[in-house]
């Protein structure tokens, strides 16, 4: 290590748990010798106090485990959203302008078209979209 930190086999000893408690957090060998020597004082009256300070003092905080993969048995877990006007599950695909394909033909167009975004109907349609989602909102 460093000559100014000469250590006992007793004070290596006395020492063993302080250095142990930095291994447990994940630190290894060359980590530990460089926070314990590195801006050192010229003079050290007393290498083992000097030593104990250290390991008190720099004491790493733990490293958290680090997260395991997913195990490959596990579903895959799935967005599931629901229509806005009758509450039905389904994939996210499925949905346009968050209605279901039946409440989409309801409305007025076929199911497989979309809902056109612009016309001379646009307002009126946001409008009884809105009337209709505060009524949801009454009843809940």
């Amino acid at each position: 290590m460093e000559k100014r930190l000469g250590l006992s086999d007793d004070d290596c000893r006395e020492l063993e748990q302080l250095a142990a408690a930095w291994f447990a957090r994940g630190v290894d060998a060359d980590y530990l010798v460089h926070a314990l020597t590195a801006g050192i004082p010229q003079v050290i009256d007393s290498p083992v106090g000097f030593v104990r300070g250290r390991l008190l003092k720099k004491l790493p905080p733990y490293v958290p485990a680090p997260a395991r993969p997913a195990a490959m048995d596990a579903p895959a877990r799935r967005l599931m959203i629901e229509c806005t006007d009758c509450g039905a599950p389904g994939k996210a695909e499925a949905f346009r302008d968050g209605l279901c394909g039946a409440c989409r033909h309801s409305a007025g167009g076929p199911a497989g078209d979309p809902v056109p975004a612009e016309g001379p109907h646009i307002e009126r349609d946001i409008q009884v979209h809105v009337k209709r989602l505060r009524e949801q909102l009454k009843m809940r």
